[in-house]
């Protein structure tokens, strides 16, 4: 009677008394997890009622919330040890917390492994308080960065002077624009530099931005050989401790930019257009798409000088499969009277074809008659190659280069579209790897993980994938292969590929591999599932005594 009520007592104390949340799942004869008993705080925060009971996660739970618990169980039916994870979830209230969980294996009289149990605590104050300590050291990296770059990479000229005007530092555009090096020009006057004539003016301004007056301003600076040079200045105050210490002062060089306005005075929007994208190439083209003008910087950008090109259209160098769309966007931005942007091929001298922007305004006289296009057009041939390698490395594993899990994911779905037979899946992992990187090290290791890939590649017909999970685990889909004994066949291909001394660098190792067969005649059959079956009776292979093979069919 005691021991009966010292039971119902637990119970409560679990059910009740306990502020985390406690679950305990039995592990199934079909390695599936079934819901056993929940406490009253896991049905108060994520809504789960008495239906659950019995029920596996992929019965309760959406798909990605249901693969991720099977994964984190999976991992303390394989190894028999608890296991720690962080997760978020959604609480009745629809808030997205964070959640810290510790899978412990339970067993019973017998040694026999039939449930494990979960105990999850809320750790969203804590991933707040971490988050917020990061963001704040991640701005001030971020701001000194910022700070470097703006000043000495920008293409504007940036001198530092004091308070008064004396020069104390510059970037390297200052040079280039004053033909004087930055020891030349530290400790001389910033005025000695303005052309006379602008001289009370340069003052004027230079005293109106230290009492908070900050403006654009038109002053002529005079360079070492002479020439006059129209700039666009701005003085900004330099504040230290609430104090101005000093004072930045931005120049742009403004003659190529005069020189066009010069050209098309009548036009205010042409000056607007062309002063915001004064570092990119501008074309002017009419409405028969004949170039009226092409800026110099079309040397820099795509190696062609324009200058002597009017008349011709852009199909000399815009590639022959991008013009018609050019050409639609172009008479779509004249009769609509609305600005265009596009991403094109154009042709580069020496370079070949480069992925260009084109940006255009149409220009219309007063009578509402248009007169032509401005564009301006910059080279991102980088950034085009850039988000190619991101979405590359999206699918692709980085040391290897094969495909990851989300490739094959991805291809598993496809291949089950309209596929009626099963697929079947090899796991493969390197015996004793981890006595690789610990004898060698990790440089050895990485080479052995490239070499094994390599071969591995080599061992498969050309429709079957291999791709790499993470570290020395590898997966082997054969789309064509349906049953076991075919199965068999490239598993022991696979073996024989990798047989003999392998000599990596100084290194001479042997290469043993345990292998998983997961073969599936069962209709809407997840990738999840494939992979699990196949990682477990790999753990069979491992657990035999390696360098062998397993099949689980299902």
């Amino acid at each position: 009677m005691i021991k009966k009520s010292m039971e119902l007592s637990f119970i409560k104390v679990l059910m009740e008394g306990i502020q985390e949340m406690v679950f305990v799942m039995e592990v199934g004869e079909d390695t599936n997890f079934y819901y056993a008993f929940f406490n009253k705080a896991a049905m108060e925060t994520i809504r789960l009622d008495q239906k659950a009971i019995g029920r596996t996660f992929r019965e309760v739970h959406d798909f990605d919330k249901a693969s991720l618990l099977e994964a984190q169980y999976t991992k303390v039916l394989k190894t028999g040890e608890s296991v720690t994870f962080e997760a978020t979830y959604t609480n009745i209230n629809g808030e997205i917390r964070n959640g810290k969980s510790t899978l412990t294996p339970i067993f019973n009289e017998d040694g026999s492994f039939t449930h494990i149990s979960s105990i999850t605590q809320d750790i969203t104050n804590e991933k707040i308080a971490e988050t917020d300590r990061d963001i704040t050291k991640n701005r001030l990296v971020k701001a000194e960065s910022q700070y470097r770059s703006l000043f000495y990479k920008n293409s504007d000229a940036i001198f530092t002077i004091d308070l008064h005007g004396h020069i104390l530092g510059g970037n390297k555009t200052s040079e280039k624009l004053s033909n004087y090096s930055i020891g030349e020009l530290i400790g001389r006057n910033f005025i000695e530099f303005v052309d006379p004539k602008d001289r009370e003016s340069a003052n004027k301004y230079f005293t109106e931005s230290i009492n908070g007056d900050l403006k654009d301003y038109r002053l002529n600076f005079v360079d070492k050989t002479g020439e006059r040079i129209g700039c666009l200045v701005k003085f900004i105050p330099i504040h230290l401790h609430h104090i101005i210490s000093g004072i930045y002062v931005i120049v742009k060089d403004m003659r190529e930019l005069d020189k066009l306005v010069s050209k098309y005075v009548e036009s205010e929007q042409i000056f607007r257009i062309i002063t915001e994208n004064v570092h990119d190439v501008v074309i002017m083209m009419n409405h028969n798409k004949e170039y009226l003008y092409v800026s110099p910087s079309s040397r820099e950008v795509f190696g062609y000088d324009y200058e002597n090109n009017s008349n011709q259209t852009p199909s000399i160098n815009i590639h022959a499969n991008d013009i018609k769309l050019f050409e639609n966007r172009f008479e779509q931005s004249i009769r609509h009277a609305k600005p265009f942007q596009i991403q094109l091929r154009a042709k580069h001298e020496k370079k070949g074809w480069i992925w260009t922007e084109i940006s255009g305004s149409p220009v219309y006289s007063d009578e509402h008659q248009f007169q032509f296009m401005v564009m301006t057009a910059r080279d991102i041939s980088i950034q085009k190659e850039y988000e190619n390698k991101l979405e590359y490395f999206a699918y692709h594993d980085s040391l290897t280069g094969l495909p990851n899990r989300r490739f094959l994911s991805d291809r598993f779905s496809e291949l089950l579209k309209g596929k009626k037979t099963g697929i079947t899946i090899i796991f493969l992992d390197i015996d004793n790897f981890k006595c690789i990187n610990d004898v060698w090290g990790h440089d050895i290791g990485d080479l052995v993980i490239q070499e094994f890939s390599k071969r591995l590649s080599q061992s498969i017909e050309s429709h079957d994938i291999a791709a790499r999970l993470g570290g020395d685990e590898f997966i082997v889909m054969l789309p064509f292969v349906e049953n076991e004994e075919e199965a068999i066949k490239v598993a022991e291909k696979i073996q024989r590929v990798m047989e003999g001394t392998w000599h990596i660098e100084h290194a001479e190792l042997t290469i043993t591999i345990s292998m998983g067969i997961a073969l599936s005649t069962q209709d809407n059959i997840t990738d999840s599932v494939m992979l699990r079956n196949a990682d477990l009776a790999m753990y069979e292979a491992k657990r035999a005594g390696k360098n062998l093979y397993k099949v689980k069919r299902f």
